[in-house]
């Protein structure tokens, strides 16, 4: 049976990471003879390897970056900086980077460690530190995959200038297989067929160094509903007189809170994506990112990072397993199976400062336009606010009828609404029959508005016997009251005319 790594004797460990490149964890400490360079290269190469002499004090790699780093934490307090360098060496370069940026959480100990003057000696350890920095990555001692691999790892969040819609491919060129001797040859390595691959490999981690979230499946997709914080809400709620405050409170508890979480997520129904309060990717989650955008919001790093981007009214994401930047539905089919990247979103919700950002863009979303929150002032003087808050759910759900729709100075039967939103949700094979998604969701608006309308004045029963050929039941419609259609809410053909 084959010895892990971190027990090998030193003459095997070397036999091994000379075998498997810069996929080996110890390939950056090779110990060499002053003057010898491994075999391939020569001088012509001008990779400069740097000798360094092997620590047998190290701890093995612990399975993730941020486990990894919390070990070195620990172990740069107990033992000095000495068996922390010395694990750091033992990493795969593309590690070290990811265990940097989880240290650096840790001020005094990322301070400590890379401080050192053994860290400074060592062109990988550098190197790494130099994309966890981002400043101008030092080539110098590298092999060429390894200063791929970084460089990758540094320009991943510049890749939708790269390999998107503008990028020039510049990689295309015959790449010239070995570094010269400089520290100022970016454009070189950068051109290595590697890179590419590694640059898709890059964005790939980044989305594997999120948090990782319980998402439970649902049909082809995900769904995940996080802690709701408690006074949680965005700046001006508070404006215009008393009735139109009512209206704002009502809508954002409904929308802001009640529709879910800032921090929730479902992939699995039409809209492919949709993220927090209930805003599709398909609908208003396209004027969320235009507001983050707008404001400089830093919640679109990570995203980018991840390998997603709103640019240009169109949805661009990532897919490192095809190697490609898929755009519009496509793009939309990765981000709703990819648990990375739903994972790196649900970050953002967590973090308090980009929460807010997330309701500040998401409240101005709500009042532009034909907005669920932008209510007409006749609206909001003569509706009661229940009725104003139940259609603004619909204007939400279903954009197409806004509030010029819906604008007048006497609130709707609410039956009626029902009537105009049926034909733009989803339905059985019978169109007079909503699905029990498009029932459910219906009946639970404004704290169950229509469901207490309704069993004011009826009970669920079964479809009538003559449901199908009555001209009763010609232009009725039909709510499941459960989930398996057994009972159903009937609204006659001459109500809510």
């Amino acid at each position: 049976m084959r010895l892990p790594v971190w027990r090998m004797p030193l003459a095997d460990v070397l036999r091994l990471q000379r075998a498997v490149g810069n996929q080996a964890v110890t390939r950056g400490v090779i110990p060499t003879r002053e003057g010898a360079r491994p075999a391939g290269t020569g001088p012509s190469s001008g990779v400069v390897v740097q000798r360094q002499e092997m620590s047998t004090g190290f701890v093995p790699w612990t399975g993730d970056p941020l486990t990894m780093a919390n070990t070195l934490r620990n172990l740069v307090g107990e033992q000095g900086v000495e068996p922390v360098l010395a694990s750091l060496r033992m990493l795969w370069i593309g590690s070290i980077v990811d265990t940097l940026r989880m240290l650096r959480v840790d001020p005094a100990a990322f301070g400590t460690v890379t401080g050192a003057p053994q860290f400074a000696a060592d062109p990988r350890l550098s190197g790494a530190l130099d994309v966890v920095l981002d400043r101008p990555l030092r080539t110098t001692g590298l092999f060429q995959d390894q200063a791929v691999v970084l460089a990758a790892m540094q320009d991943a969040p510049s890749w939708p200038d790269i390999i998107g819609s503008q990028a020039a491919h510049p990689w295309q060129a015959d790449p010239p297989m070995s570094l010269p001797n400089s520290d100022s040859s970016p454009d070189i390595v950068r051109r290595d067929p590697r890179y590419l691959p590694e640059l898709y490999n890059a964005i790939r981690r980044n989305r594997a160094m999120a948090r990782e979230f319980a998402l439970r499946n649902r049909g082809s997709g995900y769904v995940y509903v996080g802690p709701s914080h408690k006074g949680d809400k965005p700046e001006g709620l508070d404006q215009g007189g008393e009735k139109r405050k009512a209206v704002n409170a009502a809508i954002w508890r409904e929308l802001g809170v009640g529709e879910g979480t800032q921090a929730s997520v479902n992939t699995y129904d039409s809209a492919k994506f949709t993220f927090g309060p209930g805003f599709a990717a398909r609908g208003g989650l396209d004027a969320v990112m235009r507001n983050l955008a707008k404001a400089g919001s830093g919640v679109l790093e990570p995203l980018r990072n991840a390998g997603v981007v709103f640019r240009d009214n169109n949805w661009y994401v990532v897919d490192p397993d095809e190697q490609a930047v898929k755009s519009g539905k496509a793009a939309l089919d990765v981000l709703s199976r990819d648990k990375g990247l739903i994972d790196a979103f649900l970050e953002t919700a967590g973090d308090p400062k980009m929460r807010r950002d997330w309701m500040a863009a998401e409240w101005q979303a709500l009042n532009q336009g034909g907005g669920a929150a932008a209510v007409p002032e006749q609206v909001v003087n003569g509706w009661d606010v229940p009725t104003v808050v139940f259609v603004a759910h619909c204007v939400h759900w279903r954009p197409a009828l806004d509030w010029k729709h819906w604008d007048g100075p006497t609130a709707p039967d609410l039956l009626s609404v029902v009537r105009e939103m049926a034909p733009l949700i989803d339905r059985q094979k019978d169109p007079r029959i909503l699905t029990w998604g498009s029932a459910a969701t219906l009946l639970g608006f404004s704290d169950r508005l229509l469901w207490r309308t309704l069993t004011a004045s009826r009970q669920p029963q079964p479809l009538p016997d003559d449901w199908a050929g009555s001209a009763l039941f010609e232009r009725a419609i039909a709510l499941p009251a459960d989930p398996r259609s057994t009972a159903f809410f009937i609204i006659q053909s001459n109500e809510g005319n």
